[in-house]
């Protein structure tokens, strides 16, 4: 661990953007010799909205802009209409509907870059287009000898490992042929892949890493405001109320700006999948002409007769919206919405493990959506979020990957040393696993390496799902923590001196210190907290031990991360063990002390509390019991344990 984060620590390279400067076209200098244009590097713009595609698109070089999501792509072809967009839509035979799509942008390449004479007179070739069809892309570019000639901008990257555990190979595939066939790609977000997960992933492993620094004069912090969801709630009952509220007042919110009271009329919604929103449609008896709704294509087919999909307003100048836009997990990154007045609420309910929303990831890229500073309401936002306790420990979950990680690697091995004609079949088997099936027991996948189908690592996949699992456990599990998590996602303040030094401080600790260290720091500058909760390389545990046992505690085991943990491990096991005696205890019955000690041994025991010894007085801890004398089979007077009400 300490080499990773030297490595990712040292190949940060910062960019201090100048003073007063909001987008990035501002900087010329970005595409003139700060960059590195010529080969691969990823580029953390650190806020949304600040133009990052449109540098791109608006420059005096060919460009291929790879976005995850189509809709993405549609508004930046109506914004750039001189773009060419190669999208084939469903059609029956669409085969040959892409084959003339490949022949159009043939022509459109031959227009802008080849011997024709209007060639000198256009712009250089700006081509848009999914990762599923990227594949079409980079064959027609190849047939014109321009892969070396075009920058590849990935966009919304991060993209790629949310997605992973539900798209299978085709995310991995894409990384993967993109990276062998060009040479020149600038992976774009403002939202990047954690830095901790980049050395698990080859493409990203070893390549520059650029982070914009922006004036803190420039940026403004998100005003939020937490709700917990009570038992019992769901986000379409709180959607319901919304609607309700809208069609009693007329407006979702309103404030009062230089004195003046301005109401927001429109409100864009985030919801974790497209059944919450066919639901809220009717029960709320919504018409087509007051909603829109961002989702998947393939989801068309499922919604209510009348409604479609897309439908934003992208006039700047004067945007006029209906009021409900419905949008999923997998539809808002790289969106612009334009509204004068919209609000934002976000619901925050984990359901299916890949819909859940990504704290890290996705919170910034929706409180980035709304672009339009004349907004009052573009910086809030209103986040309903349920937790949920975790299913898997942090040491069964890390049992598993590192079952999953054997595995792989000797299937691997066995397909490598194999006969052409085994590695064939093993090929076919993998190509016929059922979906549900892939990812259980290895992360080996269908891997497309020079132009043929093998077997390989799906490094996507693994570290979407430490991700995952980290998301579900750390954030999902304590309301606390994921609010803390959420204004550390979207803060951009920059780091106090203190922190800073400490941080650097702990990096470089020897073993043995580094839990002194960090639990004096958050108890001597309690308001740095979030700021220590975001850092992804500092011990998970610690934040655990320090957030549920406190510093005195922490101090009394004299820091000793054998003794802490220990205890830590019991407190948090207090309140299975009570619901697991409420289960085997029977209020009114009495059990003598050799019964009692049996049974919490058997409870211990069954928690995987190896090495916790029961003793009978302690099932007072846990349930209200008092003690009773009672003659015994052999007419003895001895104690018993009654169990109370």
């Amino acid at each position: 661990m300490k080499q990773i984060i030297k490595r990712i620590m040292n190949n940060i390279i910062t960019i201090d953007m100048p003073k007063g400067c909001r987008y990035m076209s501002d900087y010329a200098n970005l595409l003139n010799g700060i960059l590195p244009l010529d080969r691969k590097f990823i580029l953390n713009k650190t806020v949304t909205g600040c133009g990052g595609t449109s540098l791109f698109l608006n420059s005096d070089f060919p460009v291929v802009v790879i976005s995850p999501r189509l809709q993405v792509l549609k508004e930046k072809h109506r914004q750039y209409p001189d773009s060419f967009h190669f999208h084939v839509p469903l059609c029956n035979n669409r085969g040959q509907a892409i084959i003339q799509k490949m022949q159009d942008l043939d022509s459109y390449l031959n227009y802008h870059h080849g011997n024709t004479p209007f060639a000198p007179l256009s712009k250089p070739a700006k081509t848009l287009v999914t990762l599923d069809s990227s594949d079409k892309v980079l064959d027609v570019l190849k047939r014109n000898n321009m892969l070396d000639s075009c920058l590849f901008v990935v966009d919304e990257f991060q993209c790629l490992m949310g997605d992973a555990t539900f798209k299978g190979s085709t995310d991995m595939n894409f990384l993967a042929s993109l990276d062998n066939e060009v040479k020149r790609i600038c992976y774009l977000s403002a939202t990047p892949i954690p830095d901790i997960y980049l050395n698990y992933i080859p493409q990203f492993a070893n390549i520059p890493y650029y982070k914009l620094e922006w004036d803190p004069d420039v940026i403004v912090e998100p005003t939020l405001k937490e709700r917990q969801m009570k038992n019992g709630e769901t986000a379409e009952k709180l959607c319901e109320e919304l609607i309700q509220r809208y069609r009693r007042d007329g407006y979702f919110e309103r404030k009062i700006v230089n004195g003046n009271i301005v109401y927001s009329r429109e409100a864009c919604i985030f919801l974790n999948e497209v059944k919450s929103i066919i639901r809220i449609i009717r029960q709320n008896s919504l018409k087509p002409d007051e909603v829109t709704i961002l989702c998947s294509e393939s989801q068309f087919s499922k919604l209510p007769k009348g409604f479609t999909i897309g439908g934003l307003d992208t006039d700047r100048n004067n945007p006029k919206n209906k009021p409900f836009t419905f949008c999923t997990k997998s539809s808002f990154e790289g969106v612009d919405f334009y509204s004068d007045n919209a609000s934002t609420y976000i619901f925050i309910n984990a359901g299916k493990e890949w819909q859940t929303l990504d704290i890290m990831l996705d919170i910034p890229q929706i409180l980035g959506r709304q672009r339009l500073d004349t907004n009052p309401f573009r910086h809030d936002a209103t986040i309903y979020y349920k937790t949920y306790p975790t299913t898997v420990t942090k040491a069964e979950f890390e049992q598993k990957q590192k079952m999953m990680e054997q595995n792989t690697y000797k299937i691997l091995d066995t397909f490598n040393n194999a006969p052409e004609e085994a590695k064939t079949l093993l090929v076919q088997l993998y190509r016929d696993k059922a979906l549900e099936k892939k990812f259980v027991d290895d992360y080996v996948d269908l891997i497309r390496k020079n132009g043929q189908t093998t077997i390989g690592y799906n490094h996507l996949v693994m570290a979407a799902m430490w991700n995952r699992w980290y998301q579900r456990s750390y954030y999902y599990d304590n309301s606390c923590q994921l609010l803390t998590s959420i204004q550390s996602a979207v803060g951009m303040w920059k780091k106090p001196d203190e922190v800073k030094q400490f941080e650097q401080w702990f990096y470089n600790a020897a073993d043995k210190d580094r839990l002194a260290g960090y639990a004096n720091f958050r108890n001597q500058y309690p308001q740095y907290d979030s700021l220590l909760l975001q850092n992804p390389f500092i011990d998970f545990r610690f934040h655990e031990w320090y957030g549920t046992l406190g510093y005195d505690a922490l101090s009394s085991f004299g820091f000793r991360e054998v003794d802490v943990e220990g205890a830590y491990n019991n407190l948090c096991a207090q309140a299975p063990i009570r619901d697991a005696c409420r289960q085997e205890f029977v209020s009114g019955m009495l059990y003598s002390k050799q019964e009692v000690k049996a049974k919490l041994q058997k409870i211990y025991d069954n928690l995987g509390l190896s090495g916790k010894t029961a003793k009978a007085t302690e099932l007072a801890q846990y349930l209200s019991v008092r003690e009773r004398q009672k003659l015994n089979d052999e007419g003895k007077r001895v104690f018993f344990i009654e169990i109370l009400e």
